[in-house]
């Protein structure tokens, strides 16, 4: 029974399989028919062929305009990784500024601390160099004034960092990082203006893919939808070409004659070995459907079979009691005739 049921299965798969292939020839040979204006095979179906020739013209302009939905997509996909990688490098040029902020403001803080820093330098950052100054002097000192001036000066050197950018700034503001001197004063302040001119160039790139990124996003919102369309137009397109290839197929006597072309005699070809194939398969799901039938008699008859069997047992069970009792019946008779013998 199952090897039945397995074997009905497969032949559906197989019988699936050329319907499909027979749809898909159909639809080709509706595609080649629609190419001859002048043969006799146009004048088959006029309605039919009209409907896939309209249907297949609105499936091609929606592909067009889905090709080109698909390459906005990617382009907007690559925009955006290409942000991403401007961003990155903008926050990295961002930290390294910074980093030389502060060895730049360290250089500026070691100078204005110096006799031969320039004046308006170190007038500039004297609140600074006095604080440190004074804060040394006092971690100097013995007892608790001086324990208390060396746990400021800890805390002081744990933010030294920013107090070195602060320095820069101040020197940024009052225009006077032009005035440190020093071969590192001088590597440090090109490289910054290096960065801070590729900094400037990155943020406008960051804000112009910004700005285009915007305007291709709105052409993909635009366009959202056009799968869904795209799907239901090309379905259309191949349920109204098949129709009328699977008409041109059914009525083919209609056509075919001796100056038909090869390539439609191909297709049908093609298409009649497929047909028949589709019947075989037909043929013998029914076939199998039959044999399943048949088992399922046999199977019935078998169950019946066992039934008469198991109650055949019964009524020998049965016979041999009656037997038993009849026997004992017997005895009992003969003895009854003993008792009436004796009595006389």
């Amino acid at each position: 029974m199952d090897s039945v049921k397995t074997r009905i299965e497969e032949i559906q798969k197989d019988m699936d399989a050329s319907y499909n292939e027979l749809r898909s020839m159909a639809l080709r040979l509706a595609g080649a028919a629609c190419l001859d204006e002048n043969s006799e095979i146009a004048l088959i179906a006029p309605s039919l062929r009209n409907s896939f020739i309209s249907a297949r013209e609105h499936f091609n302009m929606l592909k067009s305009r889905k090709i080109q939905q698909d390459e906005l997509r990617t382009r907007l996909s690559e925009g955006e990784k290409s942000l991403s990688r401007l961003q990155k490098e903008k926050s990295s040029t961002a930290r390294k500024l910074r980093e030389l902020e502060v060895l730049i403001g360290a250089v500026a803080f070691a100078q204005a601390d110096s006799p031969s820093c320039d004046t308006e330098v170190k007038e500039a950052l004297s609140s600074y160099t006095d604080y440190s100054r004074a804060l040394s002097d006092e971690a100097a000192k013995k007892g608790p004034i001086g324990l208390a001036a060396r746990v400021r000066l800890s805390v002081y050197r744990k933010k030294q960092g920013s107090v070195f950018r602060e320095c820069f700034n101040v020197l940024r503001e009052n225009k006077l990082l032009s005035r440190l001197t020093g071969e590192k004063a001088k590597e440090y302040l090109d490289s910054y203006a290096t960065l801070s001119e590729s900094a400037s160039i990155l943020a406008e790139d960051v804000e112009k893919r910004r700005h285009s990124l915007s305007a291709s996003q709105l052409e993909v919102s635009a366009g959202e939808g056009i799968e869904k369309d795209y799907e239901h137009a090309e379905n259309e397109m191949r349920e109204s070409g098949t129709s009328y290839g699977l008409y041109l197929f059914d009525n083919g006597f209609k056509w075919i004659n001796q100056d038909t072309g090869e390539e439609y005699l191909n297709i049908v070809e093609k298409m009649l070995t497929l047909s028949s194939h589709i019947e075989n398969c037909r043929s013998e799901i029914e076939r199998q459907k039959e044999y399943s039938a048949i088992a399922d008699f046999l199977s019935m008859i078998e169950f019946n079979n066992r039934k008469i069997a198991d109650l055949k047992e019964e009524i020998r069970v049965i016979n041999d009691q009656i037997s038993r009792i009849e026997d004992d019946n017997r005895s009992i008779r003969h003895k009854i005739a003993n008792v009436k013998e004796r009595m006389k």
